[in-house]
């Protein structure tokens, strides 16, 4: 049966359906369905009936004309990402990616047509599809003749990096000619001598990498990294990188140059980690290791930088090291500004959106810290680390608000409790009755500011102005007060 690129476009309104039934666990209305899909009533009946034959047994979807669309599932089924994920690797964008990247250059467009069981017209289509969306952002092209990717070999990496990854988002693995367990059990070696443990998705993207390089390799597809741009040899996992390199090459029979050892090793130095319990490693030992290296001073520059923005930030050994951590990751990706360039967060528009203010200020100190250190560049992906580094790790102090609402006192009463839940124990809410609202009057009640959806004039505490039912921007300003 012939297939076209609206296969994909199907694949994400059933991934945007299935994030949204997911996300409670309720009947939702077809009016709220259609609203999130953008798409009509005969459109979501179709993309139902389609993923009810693609799921496993134990999920449906269930259709009611009264009620609306519910996702049956019960808490033992697969995960919605494991749904997603396997339902990704049946379109035709991920069938004939995955065909490129193991026989590319090999058949002609006829024949990958053949393969894929449409026409060589619909395939060709396809391909002009890809090049000017899809594999736009990182600057690849399909080739006609005899097709292959085509771009830079750093682009090329990311890019089956991410695509793999959705693929096989926790089990799976596309990699026929090598062995997962083998790669596994080479990284596993790398945490005893270093004496720690990658976070779990941190060790099965690594494992993914590693593949995709020596895939890459074998075909003599190596990255360009300029020797001089960082002190590769000094770093931590060099030799036991290295010593994973050496292996490799004598068991798979291929070669792995100096550049593809530092490449691995910037990857292994990278990903998400933690000293193992029991470790005698403590964070002041991981201080003292950075005590005589750039990271140290560039990190107590900024750090020196943001107390003057963040008078209540937590300044304990734990967020010391993980400046340091910053700036190691930073230097690293600064020697690489091909990776750097593509490399991106998911979190980067959750970040801009919800921690706007920080982001903003943050982009502030990274920019005047640059007059010292021009020649390191840092990006929106470096911000998003930061951003949620700094957030962590403002304490905030305890303080009384006393809510006023022009409203009945149920409704003042569920605004306070929202407003507790958002903000945490560091604010205590009174939402008692007093007789009047003066200067006295909230001294005396040891209210440190007020909360109100009403115009208050007070000169002994400060009032923070909020909606009826608090928005973000509000509850922003309300955090503000228990910083200052």
């Amino acid at each position: 049966m012939e297939r076209d690129g609206k296969l994909d476009k199907d694949y994400i309104a059933a991934r945007q359906l299935l994030l949204l039934l997911d996300s409670e666990e309720r009947w939702f209305t077809l009016t709220e369905v259609k609203k999130e899909l953008g798409s009509s009533d005969k459109t979501i009946r179709k993309i139902t009936e389609r993923l009810n034959k693609q799921m496993p047994s134990d999920i449906s979807i269930l259709v009611s004309r009264g009620k609306g669309i519910y996702l049956q599932r019960d808490g033992r089924s697969k995960s919605i990402n494991e749904v997603i994920s396997s339902i990704f690797r049946q379109t035709i964008y991920y069938r004939l990616m995955n065909l490129l990247f193991t026989s590319g250059g090999k058949y002609s467009l006829e024949e990958i047509a053949e393969l894929l069981f449409m026409s060589a017209s619909s395939l060709k289509k396809l391909i002009v599809q890809l090049n000017n969306n899809d594999l736009k952002p990182y600057k690849l092209q399909i080739t006609y003749s005899a097709p292959r990717v085509k771009g830079n070999e750093l682009n090329i990496r990311y890019f089956y990096w991410k695509l793999y990854e959705n693929a096989y988002k926790f089990t799976g693995w596309p990699f026929q000619n090598i062995s997962f367990e083998y790669i596994q059990q080479l990284i596993t070696s790398i945490e005893s001598k270093q004496n720690i443990v990658y976070f779990i998705n941190s060790k099965r993207r690594l494992t993914f990498l590693v593949a995709i390089i020596l895939q890459r390799a074998a075909k003599g597809d190596f990255v360009p990294i300029e020797e001089g741009n960082y002190p590769w040899e000094e770093g931590s996992f060099h030799i036991p990188v290295k010593e994973l390199a050496e292996k490799m090459e004598e068991k798979l029979l291929v070669e792995l140059p100096k550049n593809e050892v530092y490449f691995m090793q910037s990857q292994f130095s990278l990903s998400q980690y933690h000293y193992y319990e029991g470790s005698e490693m403590t964070p002041i030992k991981e201080i003292e290791l950075y005590r005589n290296k750039p990271e140290f001073h560039m990190g107590n520059e900024l750090i020196s930088l943001l107390t003057d923005y963040y008078v209540h930030i937590e300044e304990k050994e734990q967020f010391q090291l993980e400046i340091y951590k910053f700036f190691e990751k930073l230097l690293i990706d600064n020697a690489i500004p091909g990776w750097m360039a593509v490399t991106k967060s998911v979190l980067t528009m959750y970040v801009q959106k919800e921690c706007q203010q920080i982001y903003q200020e943050l982009d502030g100190c990274m920019k005047k810290w640059q007059v010292l250190h021009p020649s390191i560049l840092f990006n929106d992906y470096h911000l998003t680390k930061l951003t949620l580094l700094v957030r962590s790790s403002l304490r905030y102090k305890s303080k009384k608000a006393f809510l006023i609402m022009g409203e009945e006192f149920s409704i003042r009463h569920y605004i306070a409790n929202l407003i507790k839940k958002e903000i945490g124990d560091q604010l205590i809410i009174d939402t008692s009755i007093m007789k009047e609202l003066t200067d006295e009057m909230v001294q005396l009640h040891h209210i440190d500011f007020v909360i109100s959806n009403l115009p208050v004039s007070l000169e002994a505490v400060p009032v923070v102005t909020i909606s009826t039912i608090p928005s973000k921007r509000d509850l922003e300003n309300i955090r503000k007060e228990l910083l200052r």
